[in-house]
């Protein structure tokens, strides 16, 4: 084909050319959504948004440092805003939350799992939450801690064996044992020795535990709920109790053992504190081990980004926020915010004996919509590290590179450290 009578162009060409730029203007539409608003951020790429990888949330620490406390990305051709203002956030999660009561919407969630709390909007949250909630009262959990001292009794004797050899071991293995355990025992009233069982598969529990016969031990304790919403809650437990707590229970281990100092005031703490087995209420007395464990969550939470929906259009602080509006808070990056904690990327747990703001530690997120199972995780995280504690003590491996948890562990007697 020729063009303006000068140039002989085949016909294939000028329609791959064609087809490239309708393609980029398809990818690239709405991307001055957030620079026609004063809103700054990064550039997105065509079609996949702001980031070339998955790991989108992880560059919200350098971005926060670039953009500041409010900037918009692109998750594909999704705008969000990205917000760790502390006002704002405190409208979002508490004083507004009738407005941002939802997270934001997912099309990939497969069925039932959508029906779990996690995912469930306005009404449809609200009455499975209210059903859910007494699982986690104080009493429920003063009876879980039986099962939770048995589980953590094999955990510090398996660790116990495993000093004797003087080799290093991968803790999450043995974390992630003892975790499957507790759920196990304490949400489906199985008792699984996964600890002792190393070549199980995780998916024949989870066979085990989901089977039919077995969702009917849970009915009594959610009453209210469907058979598919009964099995959403318990795929939910399993996913969020297992990971979370094994995943903190193991930066914990690498914390201890590149801080020797707080371990051995750790131990201290226990044997000075505690005389008997831990159980719900004598814990309470750990209030440095609190901290080790609240510390270990602000520099590295489960979660590392929260999310919520505008329900209708707000505004706050010459802020808009438009209805159906994706907000995203950076737990990560705002828990190492340098203004919010000093030297905020160094293991000291007696920087929480200060008053801070409650917004700047989101590891359970904030607000009614606050993990559900926040009290049970800490509880089960304390029992574990009282009955290792007392066992082991956890030292770095010389090969282990910063910021990577493996361990040795030597039979432990503090006094004569």
């Amino acid at each position: 084909m020729e063009i303006f009578g000068l140039v002989d162009v085949p016909l294939n060409l000028l329609l791959a050319i064609a087809a490239a730029v309708l393609v980029y203007k398809y990818g690239t539409r709405n991307y001055d959504y957030f620079k026609k608003q004063g809103i700054p951020g990064p550039t997105p790429y065509p079609i996949i948004g702001s980031s070339l990888s998955f790991l989108i949330f992880s560059k919200f620490y350098s971005w926060k440092q670039q953009y500041g406390n409010i900037f918009g990305i692109f998750i594909g051709k999704v705008p969000a805003l990205v917000i760790s203002d502390l006002d704002i956030l405190n409208e979002v999660f508490v004083k507004s939350f009738n407005v941002f009561r939802n997270r934001m919407k997912s099309i990939i969630i497969p069925y039932p799992f959508s029906l779990s709390v996690f995912y469930l909007d306005n009404a449809q949250w609200k009455r499975v939450r209210d059903i859910i909630s007494p699982t986690f009262s104080s009493a429920k959990l003063r009876m879980m801690c039986v099962a939770i001292n048995d589980c953590a009794k094999t955990l510090s004797n398996n660790l116990s064996n495993a000093a004797e050899k003087k080799k290093g071991v991968t803790v999450k293995e043995y974390f992630g044992a003892y975790t499957m355990d507790v759920i196990s025992r304490t949400a489906f009233g199985i008792k699984v020795d996964s600890q002792n069982e190393f070549d199980n598969p995780f998916v024949a529990h989870a066979k085990e535990m989901l089977e039919q016969s077995n969702m009917r031990r849970l009915s009594s304790m959610l009453a209210g709920l469907s058979t598919d919403e009964i099995v959403a809650q318990s795929i939910l437990f399993f996913i969020a109790g297992y990971e979370t707590t094994a995943s903190t229970l193991d930066f914990l281990s690498y914390s201890l053992a590149t801080n020797p100092d707080v371990q051995e005031k750790a131990h201290s703490e226990i044997e000075q504190e505690l005389e008997n087995e831990p159980n719900y209420d004598n814990i309470k007395k750990l209030k440095y081990l609190d901290n080790v464990i609240t510390e270990t969550l602000r520099l590295y939470p489960p979660v590392i980004a929260l999310h919520r929906r505008a329900s209708e259009t707000f505004q706050i602080k010459g802020l808009t926020i438009p209805k159906n509006q994706t907000v995203l808070i950076p737990t990560f990056a705002l828990q190492r915010d340098p203004r919010l904690f000093k030297d905020p990327d160094s293991f000291k747990p007696e920087r929480h004996d200060e008053q801070s703001n409650p917004l700047s530690f989101l590891a359970f997120g904030h607000g009614p919509r606050k993990c559900l199972g926040m009290r049970l995780a800490l509880v089960q995280a304390k029992i574990a590290l009282v009955h290792v504690l007392r066992t082991v003590k956890f030292e770095r491996m010389p090969d282990t590179p910063v910021g990577k948890v493996s361990t040795v562990f030597n039979p432990m007697n503090h006094t004569d450290d």
